[in-house]
């Protein structure tokens, strides 16, 4: 079977996974070599609800990375993220339908790498910013009735990422297959786990510039962020 048979039929699979409540996350990124040891990248993300019946989120963001050493790189960066909160219930019985809200998210982190074989392991530690703006949204009582407006107060949150990653390389093969944890933590709640990401996928090179990857994750535990549950994504990089 060709390369990309084998990639195509790993992504199909993926896909039709039978899970109960499964979500699509896409994205595209592009980075540039400005000079020397420093690039830049951009991206933008889609995402979908559980279902895949409407639209989670949408997001861009904007950055730059530093080669420190051989294997130590710097990234940081800014992304504006705008999602929707799916209609609810409130504890009252007063209705809020499904709202918009934007979030900003700044961005810094440290990735060290180590190659053994055919090998390839990866430890990325990320701090990250996210500040959910304040807004007011319509409310209706039981009878459908117009309340006052209800007040979704602004809120900000510091989290630590740490994430390991090991991917393998085939020799004579444009396709990586990786695996990844990543753990979560709350730096405002003296280091409490937010949630954990596990993660596996492959990655195709069609060539110098291109490539594609699928994967499939799980999401345990669920924050004002993400839902926990299972995900399906598909990405696409370009290099200028």
């Amino acid at each position: 079977m060709k390369i990309k048979q084998i990639f195509m039929a790993f992504a199909l699979t993926a896909m039709t996974l039978p899970t109960m409540a499964q979500s699509l996350w896409t994205t595209v990124e592009a980075e540039k070599k400005i000079v020397g040891d420093l690039g830049a990248f951009v991206e933008a993300e889609y995402r979908t609800h559980d279902g895949m019946s409407s639209t989670e989120r949408w997001s861009g963001t904007i950055g730059l990375e530093y080669k420190i050493l051989k294997n130590l790189k710097a990234t940081a960066g800014y992304s504006y993220i705008h999602q929707q909160t799916e209609d609810e219930i409130t504890k009252k019985g007063n209705y809020i339908p499904a709202y918009w809200q934007p979030r900003h998210r700044g961005f810094f982190a440290l990735t060290g790498s180590y190659k053994w074989n055919n090998f390839e392991f990866s430890l990325r530690e990320r701090y990250q910013y996210t500040y959910r703006t304040e807004q007011s949204v319509d409310k209706f009582d039981e009878d459908g009735d117009r309340k006052a407006d209800e007040l979704i107060e602004g809120k900000g949150k510091h989290i630590l990422r740490s994430r390991l990653e090991v991917e393998y390389k085939i020799k004579k093969c444009d396709i990586t297959p990786f695996v990844s944890y990543e753990l979560y933590s709350g730096l405002q709640e003296a280091m409490a786990t937010d949630k954990m990401r596990y993660t596996v996928g492959a990655s195709y090179k069609i060539n110098k510039k291109h490539s594609v990857n699928a994967y499939y994750r799980y999401i345990d535990h669920s924050d004002d962020d993400e839902a926990a549950g299972h995900i399906i994504g598909v990405g696409y990089k370009i290099k200028l």
